[in-house]
């Protein structure tokens, strides 16, 4: 028999699945006539077996979950020139939902050698988003947006890397075209619906605190102008 416990338990967690659900409706109903583009983890669980074959030998991902695991993947799908940079996915707490960074021993090691990882937020107590609550595709377009950075972190030497990392810091300038430019470079590369999906799930979840929605407003792309950016691109590409 259930106890008053269990049952003040069983009411909170059916509220909470039904204001989950209600938020990626909402996510549909604003861009329902892309939908069609968005990514289904159905379409691609056949092929995750030859996934981590292929990536064996480069890639390291250090909580074997099925979906982040094979967002992971589908997203590196996008970057081909990454197929052999060493990149290691880590749940950590951090203040963002991800960040992408080379090794610190990179400065002591040639650019063939350098060794980068994907940080992801492990924190239950995070005030933004977190990537449990994304969907598959928005998971590609954010994992891919953190591709965008290494493949830019990739063409530079240990000094202009150096030299990019401070300003990164201490430039909010440099910050925000930082931040700019890998979501426009995801966009490029095919991803820019991923993209969308999570940008606007993130601005319609009333769970993430609005400092975070308003530093996202500030660094990075709007969903509008992701929009004008998928367009741009597709118009280049006809």
């Amino acid at each position: 028999m259930l106890n008053f416990r269990s049952l003040i338990f069983l009411f909170s967690w059916s509220i909470l699945l039904v204001e989950n659900q209600a938020i990626a409706q909402n996510t549909i109903e604003i861009a329902p006539e892309i939908s069609t583009h968005f990514l289904q983890q159905e379409n691609y669980i056949d092929s995750l077996s030859d996934y981590r074959k292929l990536y064996k030998r480069s890639k390291r991902i250090q909580k074997k979950e099925e979906m982040l695991e094979l967002a992971f993947y589908v997203a590196l799908r996008y970057y081909p020139e990454l197929k052999d940079t060493k990149i290691s996915v880590k749940l950590k707490k951090i203040k963002s939902t991800m960040m992408a960074q080379p090794d610190a021993d990179f400065i002591v090691k040639s650019r063939n050698d350098r060794k980068y990882r994907i940080l992801i937020n492990s924190s239950k107590e995070f005030n933004g988003m977190n990537y449990e609550d994304l969907s598959f595709n928005s998971l590609v377009g954010w994992i891919g947006h953190e591709l965008a950075h290494i493949t830019e972190y990739n063409q530079k030497s240990n000094g202009q890397l150096v030299h990019f990392i401070s300003n990164y810091l201490f430039s909010r300038k440099h910050l925000k075209h930082t931040e700019n430019s890998a979501d426009k470079e995801a966009v490029k590369r095919g991803l820019g619906y991923s993209l969308y999906e999570g940008v606007t799930f993130l601005f319609k979840n009333p769970k993430i605190f609005k400092n975070y929605k308003e530093r996202n407003k500030e660094y990075y792309l709007s969903p509008t102008e992701i929009l004008a950016e998928i367009k741009l691109t597709e118009q280049k590409n006809k």
